[in-house]
């Protein structure tokens, strides 16, 4: 099985809905079982002006097994913990702060070993919004096929 259907696990963990004035969060996404964890951040058109105090943060925070298969409370990620972005402050490895950073897509890559993860879009400012959505993809997965139905 060399393709891509059996051997990456794709979640859509926040479907497409407008981001205005609360935070979409992935759910504690649960690592055990693959050895790659990357994450997809789909932003649309913010319809407001852009700027340093109008803008989308997203960030990534991990935490590890408390014992009994739960998560201890959440920390920020540092450089060391993912690839693809560098000089994350509090966690946040991208801000959506102008009109080139919208409409993208954000790809960041879990490195840091714990075993839970999740991605925040946090909005700061907004007023009319845009819509985001967060993937998650799991790959080298212990057990296969990965589950994409």
């Amino acid at each position: 099985m060399h393709d891509f259907v059996n051997n990456i696990a794709v979640t859509q963990s926040v479907m497409p809905q407008v981001i205005t004035t609360t935070a979409l969060s992935t759910p504690n996404i649960d690592t055990q079982g693959a050895d790659i964890q990357s994450f997809v951040v789909l932003v649309g058109n913010i319809a407001d002006t852009l700027s340093s105090t109008v803008r989308v943060d997203l960030s990534i925070s991990h935490a590890d097994d408390d014992g009994t298969g739960n998560p201890l409370p959440f920390a920020a990620c540092t450089d060391a913990d993912v690839l693809n972005f560098s000089g994350l402050t509090n966690g946040v490895f991208a801000s959506v702060d102008a009109a080139a950073a919208a409409e993208k897509r954000y790809v960041i890559d879990y490195v840091g070993g714990l075993r839970f993860v999740k991605v925040t879009a946090t909005p700061v400012g907004l007023t009319n919004g845009g819509p985001v959505a967060l993937l998650s993809l799991q790959a080298n997965l212990h057990t296969l096929p990965a589950v994409n139905i």
